[in-house]
């Protein structure tokens, strides 16, 4: 027997080429082009290899391990095309009658969250697994939502009015009568589609929410993490905070320097308009050789420099102490925080990221495996000194592509791989917890 399940944990695919499929989703900056290595989530690496003995020794064998590729950038539209593509593999994998979970790592998490919301039911869907994902909050941002209000109504307005051209108006027109069917109907068509579309945009959230209630029980979606990870931390730390980047104190000197330049581009600009107003006298004075105090007296347009500059200057100063260097500095505040988190969460996409929980969104609850940081493999914090002076012995004794500086990704992974943030898929506990979750979905215990 243990020959035998030896032989399984070598090649978990021989024998049983239609057996489940655990679909695996890495997390950011872990990406690679081959299905097999040494990542935790690629086939023959520790993790997928002892897993899959796990679940043989829970009643599940010849468990195959499915990698899905996506670019692992800290970008909200390359996890969406993830999302997209993990939706095609999961609606493949539903036709086939191929009994299937999905394990994921980090934003992974999040990759796989917009993907099920677009896979539709499947009655073969296993368990879920989501290692230390930072679980977003979305809303579309302004232009989108301007967008999506814009096609609904369009959708509500055009579709009615082409259907009574078409029924009332049309048959008493006989000329052109296909020409006209195609022209409105088409238009109909199109109305109907931008009403279906900017409705689905703005009813996402409710959507995605009954979809999951109808083909993903709580209790499937298994839910570790640990209090110690860094990456989740930051990411919450991040959206919870409220910084003054802008003083108000701040704001009113800006606003103070801003007025004194605005006075003297409104002084130019004033007399580059008025200019030959004033100077037409006095060119036709020197012309003709007519000095004295009339030439003097139109000189006296000069006084309304400082009027001119004042009056721009104490406009702008008045404004900033009556309240608007306060708001100006809450403007500057939330513009510069917003591109803080724009950056910390990759929300380059339509929507916008308000928040981080660490269960999934549309889920009412999921079962949740706290870790602590002493069961992560070992781990602690003297782990950050040992990478630290493994990476320095690899630099020293080898400066070349097999782990020196020539190699970032491999001093990236040296040092990654000493986070709390990367340690889950390494302990043996995680290990046997997940096999317990997903043999237990597919066996029906957790459904």
């Amino acid at each position: 027997m243990q020959d035998a399940a030896q032989a399984e944990l070598s090649n978990p695919h021989a024998e049983a080429p239609v057996g489940p499929v655990i679909v695996t989703v890495h997390g950011t900056n872990d990406a690679h082009p081959d299905d097999d290595g040494e990542r935790w989530w690629q086939r023959g690496s520790n993790f997928t290899q002892h897993l899959v003995y796990r679940l043989w020794e829970r009643g599940v064998p010849n468990v195959e391990i499915r990698p899905l590729h996506w670019s692992g950038m800290n970008s909200d539209f390359d996890r969406l095309k993830g999302a997209a593509t993990l939706a095609r593999t999961l609606k493949d994998l539903h036709k086939a009658g191929r009994p299937h979970a999905v394990i994921a790592h980090s934003h992974g998490g999040n990759v796989t969250v917009e993907g099920l919301t677009r896979a539709g039911i499947s009655p073969h869907r296993g368990g879920i697994v989501s290692f230390g994902t930072p679980f977003f909050k979305r809303q579309l941002k302004t232009v989108p939502l301007l967008i999506a209000l814009f096609q609904t109504v369009l959708g509500l307005v055009i579709p009615p009015i082409m259907l009574w051209y078409l029924v009332e108006i049309l048959p008493t027109d006989s000329n052109k009568k296909i020409e006209a069917v195609v022209f409105f109907g088409g238009l109909f068509a199109l109305g109907v589609w931008s009403l279906v579309a900017g409705t689905r945009k703005l009813a996402r959230g409710r959507l995605a929410a009954r979809l999951f209630a109808r083909s993903l029980a709580p209790s499937q979606w298994l839910v570790v993490h640990s209090p110690r990870d860094e990456a989740m931390q930051l990411l919450e730390t991040a959206a919870e905070i409220s910084p003054e980047y802008v003083t108000t104190g701040a704001a009113m000197r800006a606003l103070t320097a801003f007025a004194s330049l605005a006075g003297v581009v409104a002084t130019v600009a004033f007399f580059a308009w008025t200019g030959s107003y004033f100077m037409e006298p006095i060119i036709e004075k020197l012309k003709t050789g007519v000095y004295g105090l009339a030439l003097g007296a139109d000189f006296t347009f000069l006084l309304l420099v400082p009027v001119i500059y004042g009056a721009v200057f104490f406009a702008i100063w008045l404004i900033a102490r009556a309240g608007g260097a306060w708001l100006y500095a809450k403007f500057l505040t939330s513009a510069i925080h917003g591109g803080v988190i724009g950056a910390a969460f990759g929300g380059d996409d339509a929507f916008k990221l308000t928040g981080v929980t660490r269960l999934p969104p549309y889920l009412v609850r999921a079962r949740e495996e706290r870790i602590e940081a002493i069961d992560l493999g070992g781990i602690d914090d003297a782990a950050l000194f040992v990478a630290a002076q493994s990476l320095y012995n690899s630099v020293v004794a080898n400066d070349g592509p097999e782990g020196g500086i020539a190699n970032p990704d491999a001093m990236w992974k040296r040092l990654s791989d000493a986070l709390y943030h990367n340690a889950y898929m390494r302990d043996d506990g995680v290990v046997t917890t997940v096999a317990d979750h997903l043999a237990g979905v597919w066996q029906g215990r957790h459904r």
